[in-house]
């Protein structure tokens, strides 16, 4: 037997999105099937050639057993030869050239009884990461008989006509060699990765959320299967809907066929779609070894023109319907071939709209709405690709949850179909990017990176939820691959999604924030990494929010989780400052809590926890506190844009929502699915119907980021003292519409009731365009007058009759006075200087002077302190009582939003420090209350296999309960419950206050009984009650 390639077909094919053949017979080659056993080997380990691996019968010495689909790290991790990769530093520890060279994986099987006469067998491999050799039954089947490298895949499917090769009676087998991406990225080494790897996981070779994965993740990275056909087959079938109004739909669909026999056959290609039981058929001839197209559309078939289709739509606007088109290739009465491809019905649409600056901000729009983007970025499924597709439901679920409606997929880090089908089951859309990074805008083999990415466009353009292509992260592709990938996204794509260059410029607004910023800092500025361009994109209070593609913070795990990967002898203390500065030995930059991630800014992050919540002297209690920044940074990011909707802001992706490896960045829920303060504070942001407090402005405003108009809704705040009492002095209440997809203020909030001059008509001598004069009696915080560079400027303020004052406060920027004067004056005409400064040194200036009576106050300046002019926050003026004492300096704001009925459809809930910002350790001087948890109902889910527990928690102290969270374990081993999905956590009650809490949780997870354990802030965790399952 001719032992070169033997009848082989090396396609870019694979099965389209749900792929699930009603006729053809498939037989898994996974590891999953119990009859399978893929064994490992390095190649400079094994002295025959892959001709004698592949016969049937080879035994080789030291062979581990692998898993398909996997990398070869995994399997060595998984046969126990290397210690958990998770915990502490031990990927550190590996030994990375044992990896970093080529890897046999072999296979035997034998044939199931059913294929016959006539019938032809393939062989799929979905993905292979990097190159690969492909054998089966002693026959090279992949390149020639001396090639190496014989296909450079990632996302390139591969599918061999084996039919001749296989034996009926006895074993198959098959040899793949494996090599790792072609670079000389060690650990330590400085040279670039993704210059000379890509298309691959470029986060393989480390990065400031991942490890260096020894192997850099080669292996048979997809699935493996046998397939049954006729003579005939289809390749790529395409299944299209173009929107003429959201009542009429044109579909359309196209597929190309092979006849791979050496006689004509005549082909009818039929498909039935459903619901709406539409089946249309169009007959072709085919040659021998002829190849062709077939087209079916409205101009042939009126049946293909669907009146009021069920749309697909996106998390939070409508449901993500979906379709099922059959499609069967028949000869002569026979099927050839099928394919079942589920689709959804929609369109995207893109504008471009100015900003004040005059920069085009990118609007997303499907179906005619108009969306706001919320969501996150997703760096890597799991570092080791472990995930399964029950876990991609569970990650995909929880996005849902957040109620996000989009993830992008960072340097198209995802080769797996089930993400997609995910996606679309619960209307996520999907940012999709090509394999390129700021610093690797080129590849070793542009063929090879074009072959790819043609792939992956023709594997993934039947799915709803992809709503963009991207060619480069934070950059743009070079020329040959930007002109390339836009062909083949209007080739074959036919434009339905935009293809988009850049991932954070050109009518985006960059990417960062990184560090930890509190909300007011992102209510207040806008700036990211392309303030540096030339020209620099403008940021500041009402420009430069944008679409941001990327934005994020250090987000510290629960307790629970971090005991899972830090060894107990080194979770406390916490790093040094120096040691998370200069430290790369420490265990805690082993998973990026320090100089691995200065991005995120470990100092400050740690800084913000103890000076805010105050010093821990554990970590279990520095967890907990870490819970409650996470909360308040994370939402305010999202509020933060919410606050600018439509007014420049569009939308914001988190940097990243998805953990794939155990880490202290850049998550929302943990690598072990533990829902983090971060998780809460999206969710809660992210609602279609929200009601949010500006902490810079005290604007309390109504978000409707969805389809549905709201019509005489309530928006109220209530304000608590820290003991709980209610203060209605300072809380509001007001009636109000708000159309879909948009936003309307309710009313600003007065902290400050005995500030006179809040509100009140000022002036000034001078003033700028972004810094008027009004700004500094607004109440704002962020805002502020600016003057010319002058010393002698002045603002003054109309207290609109005569007032008996005593006091002013100037709340400086930066640009403060040195030496300015107090005045008064009855008619703004003649003034009387009542306080002199000689001394002036910024911050806050608290000028008291005799009371007089006067209807005009003025900041009279003399000198600057500064090579600016003046600036001034907030110019405040007081009678006798500068400001009621009723109100406790750190206080809670409870916001609520009632529909027309008087059914809370938001809620919102903030503490605050009015006297020193960001001071809220008085929280641990809480006593602790008596909570009490009933269980409302518990039941089965029939139709999701869960438990739902509804609980009444209940505060019956007259103190305060604040941040009680709640959580599910296994009754026997305590081991936590997880994932679960709740309504709300980290709750606060105040007295005699009762909340619903909704839990659901797998039925499998709670075989052996449920535990609910209860914690209170700064007190000791205790167990509530316990349950069966149902």
């Amino acid at each position: 037997m001719n032992r070169l390639k033997f009848g082989m077909v090396m396609m870019s094919l694979l099965c389209l999105f749900t792929y699930s053949p009603a006729q053809n017979k498939r037989v898994s080659l996974n590891s999953s099937n119990p009859d399978i056993t893929w064994k490992l080997m390095p190649q400079a380990e094994v002295e025959v050639s892959g001709y004698e691996i592949s016969e049937a019968g080879y035994v080789a010495k030291n062979e581990v057993k692998g898993v398909v689909p996997g990398v070869v790290f995994t399997a060595y991790v998984e046969a126990g030869l290397e210690k958990d990769p998770n915990y502490g530093d031990n990927i550190y520890r590996v030994d990375e050239t044992f990896y970093n060279r080529p890897f046999w994986y072999r296979t035997e099987f034998a044939l199931p009884p059913y294929p016959k006469e006539g019938e032809r067998v393939w062989l799929h491999f979905d993905n292979i990461n990097r190159y690969a050799d492909f054998y089966f039954n002693g026959v090279k089947i992949s390149g020639t008989e001396l090639s190496i490298k014989d296909v450079s895949g990632h996302m390139l499917r591969s599918k061999f006509d084996v039919t001749d090769l296989i034996s009926k009676t006895g074993k198959n087998a098959i040899a793949v060699l494996i090599y790792d991406a072609n670079q000389k990225k060690t650990r330590d080494a400085k040279d670039g990765f993704g210059i000379t790897a890509s298309p691959t996981y470029l986060s393989a070779a480390g990065w400031d959320w991942m490890p260096y994965v020894p192997g850099r993740l080669h292996g048979i990275t997809g699935n493996v299967y046998l397939e049954v056909t006729g003579d005939v087959v289809m390749e790529d079938p395409w299944i299209r809907s173009e929107l003429e109004s959201n009542e009429i739909a044109d579909l359309s669909f196209q597929t190309a066929l092979k006849n791979c026999s050496n006689m004509k056959k005549d082909v009818t290609v039929t498909i039935t779609v459903q619901p709406g039981n539409i089946s249309v058929s169009k007959n072709i001839g085919l040659q021998a070894g002829e190849a062709g197209m077939v087209y079916l559309n409205r101009k042939q078939f009126e049946e293909l023109i669907v009146k009021n289709p069920a749309l697909w739509w996106p998390n939070g606007y409508g449901e993500p319907n979906l379709y099922n088109c059959h499609v069967t290739c028949n000869v002569e009465g026979v099927v050839t071939d099928t394919r079942k491809i589920t689709f959804g019905i929609r369109k995207y649409d893109y504008r471009f709209e100015q900003n004040a600056a005059g920069w085009p901000v990118m609007t997303f729009y499907i179906n005619g709405q108009k969306l706001f983007l919320k969501g996150g970025n997703w760096g890597m499924s799991e570092y080791l690709l472990r995930t399964n597709v029950k876990e991609y439901e569970q990650k995909i679920r929880m996005h849902k949850d957040m109620n996000y409606n989009m993830i992008r997929l960072w340097t198209g880090c995802v080769t797996d179909d089930q993400f997609y089908e995910y996606c679309d089951k619960y209307g996520i859309m999907v940012w999709d990017d090509f394999w390129l990074y700021v610093a690797y805008n080129e590849v070793e083999n542009a063929e090879h990176f074009k072959l790819n990415a043609l792939d992956k466009v023709k594997r993934l353009r039947n799915h709803p939820s992809i709503a963009l292509w991207c060619g480069a992260n934070e950059t743009h592709p070079a020329p040959e691959l930007d002109n390339y990938l836009r062909g083949i996204i209007g080739s074959e794509d036919h434009n339905d999604r935009m293809y988009k260059s850049s991932s954070n410029q050109d009518g985006l607004s960059g990417s960062g924030w990184w560090g930890n910023q509190p909300p007011k800092r992102h209510f207040e500025n806008s700036g990211s990494n392309l303030a540096w361009n030339n020209p620099p994109y403008p940021y500041g209070s009402d420009r430069g929010y944008g679409l941001r593609s990327e934005i994020g913070t250090a987000t510290f795990p629960v307790y629970e989780s971090v005991r899972r990967f830090i060894p107990e002898d080194q979770l406390w203390p916490l790093p040094t400052d120096k040691q998370l500065e200069e430290d790369e030995e420490n265990v805690w930059d082993c998973h990026f809590f320090g100089k691995s991630a200065s991005n995120a800014n470990p100092i400050n992050y740690k800084k913000a926890v103890n000076e805010q919540f105050g010093e821990s002297d554990n970590l279990e209690a520095f967890c907990e506190k870490a819970q409650f920044l996470n909360i308040e940074v994370m939402k305010g990011m999202y509020e933060a844009w919410n606050d600018k909707m439509w007014n420049d802001a569009t939308g914001i992706l988190i940097w990243m929502s998805q953990s794939a490896y155990p880490s202290f960045v850049w998550q929302t829920y943990d690598y072990y699915h533990d829902a983090s303060g971060a998780y809460w504070g999206a969710k809660k942001a992210c609602e279609p119907f929200h009601i949010q407090w500006n902490a810079s402005s005290n604007s309390v405003k109504v978000i409707n980021s969805s389809s549905a108009n709201l019509e005489n809704v309530t928006a109220t705040a209530r304000i608590f003292t820290l003991q709980g009492e209610e203060m209605p002095l300072y809380g509001d209440s007001v009636v109000l519409n708000v159309p879909s997809a948009n936003f309307q203020e309710a009313f600003t909030l007065n902290f400050n009731p005995s500030n006179l001059a809040r509100g009140k008509k000022i002036k000034a001598s001078s003033e700028t365009t972004i810094g008027s004069a009004g700004l500094a009696a607004d109440g704002c915080a962020g805002s502020r007058w600016e003057s010319d560079y002058s010393d002698f400027e002045w603002i003054q303020v109309d207290l609109g009759e005569m007032k008996k004052v005593q006091k002013v406060e100037l709340k400086w920027e930066d640009a403060y006075a040195k030496q300015y004067e107090i005045q008064v004056s009855n008619d703004a005409e003649k003034w009387k200087t009542v306080a002199e400064i000689r001394d002036g040194s910024g911050n806050t200036d608290e000028i008291i002077f005799k009371p007089v009576k006067a209807r005009y106050i003025r900041m009279n300046g003399l000198k600057r302190g500064t090579e600016f002019g003046y600036s001034i926050y907030e110019f405040e003026v007081y009678g006798e009582n500068k400001q009621l004492d009723d109100l406790t300096p750190l206080h809670f704001v409870r916001l609520e939003l009632n529909d027309a009925a008087g059914r809370l459809i938001s809620e919102n809930f903030y503490w605050r420090n009015g006297v020193n910002e960001l001071d809220y350790r008085d929280l641990d001087e809480l006593p602790e209350a008596n909570l009490s948890v009933r269980v409302a109902e518990h039941r089965y889910n029939k139709s999701e296999d869960t438990e739902m527990i509804y609980l009444q928690v209940k505060n019956n102290s007259p103190t305060v309960a604040f941040g009680n969270r709640l959580r599910l374990v296994d009754s026997i081993t305590g081991e936590r419950i997880l994932p679960v999905i709740m309504n709300e956590n980290y709750i606060t009650l105040m007295p005699g206050e009762m909340k619903l809490i909704t839990i659901e949780a797998d039925t499998e997870l709670c075989k052996n009984g449920i535990t609910l354990l209860h914690k209170q802030y700064n007190q000791k965790e205790k167990k509530v009650l316990s349950l069966g399952y149902k």
